[in-house]
């Protein structure tokens, strides 16, 4: 139910009451034990503070989230690194000529004992 005013006064709307009620600016004065008008200049340095401690943190953050992805990339590497050593390794063995000669006996192909002959054109 509506409030009855008198003629001369208007009603006070919700959102300004609540916004008289929930005075940031007089909280700080309040927390701070600021008896007088709240100053701008200490606003300021407030305000200030609070954008440098919130950009040192935002930094912080990223650069450690930046670290542990270069250092998860490191691990990579060093993982993709051996594996490549290793398996060039064991291409290496494979592709020497006992190994290959070994590795098609099995297939029924033996290495040739009669030496290549040389085939020369004639003109």
């Amino acid at each position: 139910m509506a409030l009855n005013t008198p003629k001369g006064q208007q009603k006070e709307s919700f959102f300004s009451s609540l916004s008289r009620r929930l005075n940031i600016f007089e909280f700080i004065a309040d927390r701070l034990e600021i008896k007088e008008e709240f100053p701008t200049s200490v606003l300021k340095k407030f305000l200030f503070g609070f954008v440098l401690v919130f950009i040192y943190i935002s930094l912080q953050h990223h650069l450690e989230t930046l670290y542990r992805n270069l250092t998860k990339a490191e691990i990579e590497i060093k993982e993709k690194r051996a594996s490549f050593v290793s398996h060039k390794s064991a291409v290496m063995v494979k592709s020497k000529h006992s190994q290959v000669s070994e590795s098609l006996e099995g297939r029924g192909l033996h290495r040739n004992v009669e030496p290549p002959v040389k085939i020369v054109a004639k003109n």
